[in-house]
């Protein structure tokens, strides 16, 4: 079981409910990821590109949007979301891209986000991982 997606869920139904995902004062329609990740970013999409030694640590930022939607596209990663796109943050971009059929390169381009964005709302993971 997606443990760790149904707490996402979970969380974002609670912050549906007290107005904590942008604003929202109502809990009308189901929460998606996209509302949780939202958090991180708010502005056009695709979001820039992101590969490791991008660092923002400003909320809204691309680098805590790829690392959301790569812990939830994936199974195993957990990682932290702290605006520092490092070594972990590139393995798991690589494996990601491996997995979703994709070029390779580590680089969370416009091609990546797509992917990234459509698999964090998927019901499934694109890669399973148990570490």
């Amino acid at each position: 079981m997606r443990k760790n997606r149904i707490a996402v869920l979970i969380a974002a139904g609670v912050m549906l409910l007290t107005g904590g995902i942008g604003g929202m004062q109502t809990a009308s329609a189901a929460p998606t990821i996209d509302g949780v990740c939202g958090s991180y970013w708010g502005t056009s999409w695709p979001p820039p590109t992101v590969s490791q030694g991008s660092v923002d640590t400003t909320s809204p930022s691309a680098v805590m949007l790829a690392q959301c939607y790569l812990n939830l596209s994936m199974s195993g990663d957990n990682l932290t979301i702290d605006g520092r796109f490092g070594p972990l943050s590139n393995t798991a971009a690589r494996r990601f891209q491996s997995c979703a059929g994709l070029s390779v390169d580590g680089y969370v381009g416009p091609n990546t986000w797509n992917s990234l964005r459509y698999w964090a709302n998927s019901p499934n993971y694109v890669c399973n991982l148990d570490l």
